[in-house]
């Protein structure tokens, strides 16, 4: 890792891992120096980002910035300025960016977690991408558990433990306490496509979707989740997008099925699970209608272009 004065750590993740409901899959500590270009070019394509270009996550992660100065962005957000001591919540595709200031630097410390249990947490609004940022009010707690996860990585770096869950789930624990302590506006409608809507019933359907549908979800399923009935779900959805309930929900697995074709080496059959889908062949029937080829000549195709 030259040129990057710190830690970072992807963790292998097995199929039991994932249904603990909450689970890690990195994190890591750095020291970004004042007048070091930032970020660092060390990572996987996947996490990799500019300014200029910004990013999507494929998952929840959590930053705490110390010793510095900097901004961050996001469709939700707006451009925020950053002061030391402050926790960011990244949510799973939604385009953000951020940067310490060149005069200053700062200190990151950072944990990506995914699961069900992140998912509810979105779904209830107990955490939502309008409050990207909140301040710490004791600086030490926030850092203590930081670097409790980071030790049982380093004791553990090739497989995921409980304890790192717990680790995980005191870190998300503290930060929703800061939201709710922060939260002084009504809710924002806003959607993973990275674009406002003004109907809020196909908006909080639009979160759904791009929240819950990692796990098998159907049309009705969604359905009772909202005061509403499926065929005027249909009709309001129709209007705003152009696209049938079961068309976006397909269209959200498939865009996280071929990220992670794309920038990452997991099994098709994995990818298939992650994405949502309840089976590896259902991926290639929707892969081959929509991209002419199956997922394997997909990943194929987008890595030697």
């Amino acid at each position: 890792m030259s040129g990057y004065d710190g830690f970072y750590h992807y963790l292998p993740i097995a199929d039991h891992d994932m249904e603990l409901g909450l689970y890690v899959t990195g994190c890591g500590h750095g020291v970004i120096h004042p007048g070091q270009d930032y970020p660092p070019e060390e990572h996987p394509r996947i996490y990799q980002f500019s300014w200029n270009a910004g990013r999507e996550l494929p998952e929840f992660q959590i930053i705490l910035i110390t010793d510095g100065e900097g901004e961050f962005e996001s469709k939700a957000t707006g451009t925020v300025e950053i002061n030391c001591d402050t926790l960011l919540l990244l949510f799973p595709g939604v385009w953000h960016r951020y940067r310490p200031l060149r005069s200053t630097g700062w200190t990151e410390r950072w944990i990506s977690v995914h699961g069900e249990f992140m998912h509810r947490l979105y779904s209830a609004q107990s955490i939502c991408p309008s409050r990207a940022t909140l301040a710490l009010e004791d600086r030490e707690t926030m850092v203590n558990l930081f670097d409790r996860a980071l030790d049982r990585v380093h004791d553990n770096p090739v497989h995921h433990t409980p304890l790192l869950s717990i680790s995980a789930l005191e870190i998300l624990a503290t930060a929703i306490d800061l939201t709710r302590k922060s939260d002084d506006s009504s809710a924002v409608h806003f959607t993973t496509q990275g674009e406002d809507i003004d109907d809020p019933l196909v908006s909080r359907a639009l979160d759904l979707i791009w929240t819950r549908s990692h796990r098998p979800l159907s049309v009705d399923q969604l359905v009772s989740q909202l005061p509403t009935t499926r065929r005027t779900l249909e009709r309001r959805l129709q209007a705003v997008l152009g696209c049938s309930i079961l068309d976006e929900i397909n269209r959200c697995r498939l865009t996280r099925a071929k990220r992670l074709l794309t920038e990452t080496n997991l099994p098709v059959k994995s990818v298939a699970y992650l994405a949502g889908f309840s089976s590896h062949e259902r991926l290639r029937r929707l892969m081959v209608n929509r991209e002419e080829c199956p997922p394997g000549e997909y990943r194929n195709r987008t890595r030697n272009n």
